[in-house]
C-alpha cells in the first residue's frame, strides 16, 4: 500500500466503523431491529452490527458485531464487507487473519466502493 494513501484509509475505516444512530434506541426499538435483523433485512443486520461494535444500546461486543456484519456481507453489503475487513485485519471479534481482510476488501473493490 502506497504510504500517502495510508492516512486516508485510516480516516475511512475511522468513519465506517464509527457510523452510529442520531437518536437512542429503546428496548422496544432494539426488539424490533433484532426482529428485522434476524428475518434478512440488510439494513437491520448492519445496524446490529454497528451497535454491538460501538456498544450502542448493547453491550460491546465485537465477536457479535462480526457475526451480523457477516450476515450482510455475505449478501453483498458493501459498508459491513469492508468492516469485517478491518475486523479480521484487527482481530477484533474474529481472529486475526489477513487473507480473509484482503478478501473482503476485494468484494468491497470490486464493487467501486472507494474506502
Amino acid at each position: 500500500m502506497k504510504k500517502d494513501l495510508f492516512p486516508a484509509l485510516i480516516f475511512a475505516s475511522v468513519f465506517v466503523l464509527l457510523f452510529t444512530f442520531q437518536t437512542g434506541t429503546s428496548a422496544e426499538d432494539l426488539d424490533t431491529l433484532r426482529e428485522r435483523a434476524e428475518q434478512g433485512d440488510a439494513d437491520a443486520q448492519f445496524s446490529l452490527g454497528v451497535m454491538y461494535y460501538n456498544g450502542q444500546g448493547v453491550p460491546q461486543d465485537h465477536a457479535r458485531a462480526a457475526a451480523w456484519y457477516k450476515k450482510v456481507a455475505e449478501q453483498g453489503y458493501a459498508s459491513a464487507q469492508f468492516n469485517l475487513g478491518l475486523m479480521y485485519a484487527n482481530g477484533q471479534g474474529v481472529p486475526q487473519d489477513y487473507a480473509r481482510a484482503a478478501a473482503w476488501y476485494k468484494k468491497v473493490a470490486e464493487q467501486g466502493y472507494a474506502s
